[in-house]
């Protein structure tokens, strides 16, 4: 495994879960994002996020992590936590679909027990500033990370990695709201997954053709857009929060314990 190429760390970025309801057990995707600390220069919050709808009216959440072996993921060390679903509703916004909780203190009391998971967490530096992102093409190549349907594999403990483009500019408030839509093989369980510009070799700019490579982190799925009609039909449309919107959010998220077995 080569943890130096980019596509093989964003496989490390989401984690599946599932959100037991009413209505039956739900699958999505979560993401871990290493959040700056507003007012607290040098310090970081890892925190697990994920769409509100999620965990909304949830009776409890169940994540599945990887155990780590040296400086890789070992597959065959699967730990599975059930973490309260109030701990996500504390830092939340119904409006926005999001939901956070820090899972700092989780990691620490699991090293403590003798369980050393592997994370690759979303650094801030990944997140485009308003120059960057007002230079983007309406178009741009994207890639989202997650779990459509529930499906991964299992064995290896590896999500799904797909594949589109934006469908409305990244820079434009999609119907004055901060998302933008991504046209791609959006279904039900992607909800939560991140989305990212990822360029490997050459890229096109205002400038013209650059050599290397860029990522940028644009946002989390939070929805999939349906045309309602019997039977309804996916329009492999999503719907993406905007990640300095998303980011700002969980800035202001304090660390915290969070209640897990």
């Amino acid at each position: 495994m080569n943890l130096n190429d980019l596509t093989t760390r964003l496989l490390f970025t989401t984690v599946p879960i599932w959100a037991d309801k009413p209505g039956g057990n739900e699958s999505a995707t979560a993401f871990i994002y290493n959040a700056r600390v507003e007012g607290k220069p040098g310090q970081s919050n890892p925190m697990l996020v994920m769409s509100y709808h999620t965990v909304k009216n949830a009776h409890q959440v169940a994540v599945e992590f990887v155990e780590r072996k040296g400086s890789l993921p070992d597959a065959t060390k699967k730990l599975t936590v059930t973490i309260n679903p109030d701990q996500f509703m504390r830092y939340s916004d119904s409006t926005l679909d999001l939901a956070a909780a820090p899972i700092g203190p989780l990691l620490d009391l699991k090293q403590a027990l003798g369980h050393s998971i592997f994370i690759w967490s979303i650094d801030p530096s990944l997140v485009p500033s308003p120059k960057v992102l007002g230079e983007l093409s309406a178009m741009e190549d994207i890639v989202f990370i997650g779990y459509p349907c529930g499906l991964r594999d299992e064995i290896n403990s590896i999500p799904l990695i797909r594949y589109g483009i934006t469908s409305t500019p990244v820079w434009n408030d999609f119907q004055g709201n901060p998302y933008f839509l991504i046209d791609a093989g959006v279904f039900p369980g992607s909800s939560g997954s991140p989305v990212f510009i990822l360029n490997q070799g050459t890229y096109l700019t205002k400038s013209g053709i650059t050599i290397g490579s860029r990522i940028l982190f644009l946002g989390m799925l939070t929805e999939t857009m349906i045309r309602q009609s019997t039977p309804q039909v996916y329009l492999g449309i999503g719907k993406v929060l905007r990640s300095d919107v998303l980011t700002k959010f969980l800035s202001r998220v304090p660390t915290s314990t969070m209640a897990v077995h």
